[in-house]
């Protein structure tokens, strides 16, 4: 699952609802049909300092869904856990 507050950072045309599906794994444009999107991607963006990945909604019939949202996920809390 994505980190909802740095999606929300780095996306300011979302809503609540759109940011929920795209850090479930979902394209914000298919709702209420849950559509997976594909991750096309994965490059490092010099202005914002992280990874993005440049995604695509799986329905490629009826949706043209394209964006980039950042490649962080949340921290399950175990980041240093092995190293203490």
């Amino acid at each position: 699952m994505l980190d909802k507050l740095l999606l929300a950072k780095n996306t300011v045309y979302y809503s609540d609802k759109q940011l929920d599906a795209i850090s479930r794994g979902f394209c914000p444009n298919c709702l209420p049909k849950h559509s997976p999107y594909r991750i096309l991607g994965t490059y490092y963006d010099e202005n914002l300092k992280i990874n993005l990945y440049h995604i695509k909604c799986d329905n490629l019939v009826q949706c043209e869904w394209d964006d980039e949202i950042p490649a962080t996920r949340v921290d399950p809390g175990l980041e240093d856990f092995f190293n203490s």
